[in-house]
């Protein structure tokens, strides 16, 4: 085996240093061969030196230096070889007689077996040595290279790990990345859009050719596809990067799962489909959830529903298991249905529709993604039944967060949750100021509070905000 180019990765080199995992092999190997010296090296041709990774028996200066010349190492030739090295008598063999450490450390006998690193290749080796000549057994030979063999599952661990850490740390970087060219993009893309819509309307609103509005409705709404694809593309990102975020809000569940059943209403009516709603949960319940995830992810899977369904019913249902704690939420609909393999993949990027039924329905195969991330970030499940022909059904479970009942409590809430703070680019009062600069004027909160001066950490919700304030009173 040639090794006249050799040159260790940084990889390599970085197990070059001390481990007090290797330290333990080369004891061992020193208790059970009862050798006055054991070695785990690493030999740097480039830097003509034999490192010691993990040394027992060896003088201080070796010690210190954790290093010797390259010419005063047997271990190169286990390395070369990939084979091991058996020397009863160094002074007696002739490739090996002349080794400087034979007088400089007093080396005679010498027992070394390859230790690898890296893809399976030789890094140096595993040794024993003796200052006197010395008859190996058979028994030590098979105990070294059991060691040896340890060395090397101990190296494809602590590898494999920082080859994690790295891939970890790429992907943040790469997701960060994305995040924030995307949210770039989506902020040039959603001009243009918006003009061509603008412009789409006006020529619509002044024109009454028949053959013009048809051209007006084909610009509406392939703008509007454009501008549902941004949005996903930048929620995909955020909830990539872990920069999403959740705001505990008190409202009724039940007005919640109303107003998405009275928005989607005249689409089911459209189609000759019956929409309808039912509660099992008591009256008057207020919980803390995030209201515009959560409408969100009902009103995608009633107007999947809808979509998929030619005839029949869409239902959605809303029932609270007060001892476990738990809202459960059900959109089922007598569509067209899905079969096993596509169930499968269903919550995967872009894997949303059956490529046959996608021609019809649309969409961007990440709805169902961003569906089942958002519920993931409120802490709950959502999974499916489902049958070619025989309908779907989804079943999302919640965990409350807390439950009022008694209406003076209520009350309370809702005095606490009043809308507090003015956005400051359109004078409009409310509690959580995120989504509503984001959504009405294209902002993202850096941007709000750089605008206006506002301080980093300022806060874009009353009650965050409330909680400042009297930290800052206190202080007073």
């Amino acid at each position: 085996m040639e090794y006249d180019a050799y040159a260790l990765s940084p990889l390599d080199l970085s197990f070059a240093e001390s481990d007090i995992r290797f330290d333990k092999i080369t004891h061992l190997a020193s208790k059970l061969l009862r050798a006055p010296v054991s070695l785990l090296t690493v030999i740097d041709d480039l830097g003509d030196r034999q490192l010691l990774k993990s040394a027992v028996g060896v003088p201080d200066e070796l010690r210190q230096s954790r290093s010797t010349p390259l010419s005063y190492s047997f271990c190169k030739h286990v390395r070369d070889s990939d084979a091991l090295l058996y020397l009863a008598d160094a002074r007696e063999h002739p490739l090996h007689m002349h080794n400087p450490a034979i007088d400089a450390f007093g080396i005679i006998s010498y027992l070394g077996v390859p230790f690898h690193g890296e893809r399976g290749k030789p890094l140096g080796a595993l040794c024993c040595m003796d200052q006197r000549p010395r008859t190996w057994t058979e028994q030590e030979v098979e105990l070294l290279m059991q060691l040896a063999s340890i060395a090397d599952d101990q190296f494809y661990l602590a590898s494999a790990v920082r080859d994690r850490a790295r891939a970890k740390l790429l992907a943040e970087k790469a997701a960060s990345t994305r995040a924030s060219f995307l949210s770039h993009a989506n902020h040039e893309v959603r001009t243009p859009l918006s003009a061509i819509s603008g412009a789409a309307r006006l020529l619509g609103a002044i024109s009454t050719d028949d053959k013009t509005q048809s051209l007006v409705e084909v610009i509406e709404r392939n703008t509007s596809r454009l501008r549902a694809l941004t949005d996903d593309l930048v929620r995909i990102a955020e909830l990539d990067t872990a920069t999403a975020s959740i705001a505990a809000e008190s409202f009724d569940p039940i007005n919640v799962i109303e107003d998405v059943v009275a928005r989607n209403r005249e689409a089911a009516q459209a189609k000759g489909i019956a929409l309808t709603s039912n509660s099992l949960a008591p009256d008057n319940m207020v919980f803390l959830f995030d209201a515009h995830i959560l409408t969100n992810v009902v009103d995608q899977l009633v107007a999947n529903a809808i979509k998929y369904t030619a005839a029949g019913e869409v239902r959605v249902t809303i029932e609270v298991l007060s001892q476990e704690g738990t809202v459960i939420i059900r959109v089922s609909d007598t569509g067209v249905g899905m079969g096993s393999n596509l169930q499968s993949r269903l919550f995967d990027e872009f894997e949303g529709h059956d490529p046959r039924s996608a021609r019809d329905g649309g969409g961007t195969g990440l709805g169902m993604n961003i569906i089942k991330r958002e519920i993931d970030l409120l802490g709950g499940t959502i999974s499916l039944s489902s049958g070619l022909g025989k309908g779907t059904h989804f079943t999302i479970r919640l965990p409350t967060a807390r439950s009022l009942v008694d209406s003076e409590l209520e009350k309370a809430v809702e005095q606490n949750d009043h809308r507090y703070i003015t956005c400051l680019e359109c004078g409009e009062k409310l509690s959580i100021l995120r989504r509503h600069i984001r959504q009405k004027h294209d902002m993202t909160p850096e941007a709000y509070r750089t605008k206006w001066g506002l301080p980093d950490d300022f806060e874009l919700s009353s009650p965050a905000y409330r909680v400042m304030r009297n930290a800052v009173r206190n202080r007073k």
